[in-house]
């Protein structure tokens, strides 16, 4: 199985690292490494969800579908909160969206959901006041969300 977010859990690794080592947990400097992760958490997941589709189409011969799919995706899934990406899931068959969320408990979903949502306030307001705990526990369910999703796209 292919691993993923690889750029984002080595951030998440190495400023964990950073923290415990200079002792600044609790501080600014954790809210803004924090909040930098969580920007590259959700810019990652979105290319990895396009990557998997992506793979997906490839084992299709048209290559003018394949190239409609690979454009498309940009267009179609525009946020990665779980409900963006099972209903666009649900475009390609009404039983993938049920199995991504039946992949995750409520809490996963609330977890990770609100760590998107502080990536908004983060990107558009004035930033978020997410924990490096928190940003740990989302990252952790962005990866259950792209296994799931490898597992029903492109099966062993």
């Amino acid at each position: 199985m292919p691993s993923f977010l690889s750029r984002t859990l080595l951030a998440l690794e190495e400023c964990e690292q950073h923290l415990t080592d200079t002792q600044t947990l609790g501080t600014s400097v954790e809210s803004y490494l924090t909040q930098h992760i969580l920007v590259v958490m959700c810019a990652e997941m979105q290319q990895e969800i396009y990557r998997i589709i992506d793979q997906r189409a490839s084992r299709n011969p048209d290559a003018q579908i394949r190239s409609f799919v690979s454009a498309a995706q940009p267009k179609i899934l525009r946020s990665v909160k779980t409900s963006e990406i099972s209903g666009y899931f649900a475009y390609f068959q009404t039983d993938y969206k049920e199995i991504l969320i039946n992949s995750i408990t409520e809490q996963e979903i609330s977890a990770y959901n609100n760590a998107v949502g502080d990536r908004h306030d983060i990107a558009h307001r004035q930033g978020a006041n997410v924990t490096f705990d928190e940003l740990k526990k989302a990252c952790s369910v962005a990866v259950k969300i792209l296994e799931a999703a490898n597992i029903n796209f492109n099966p062993p």
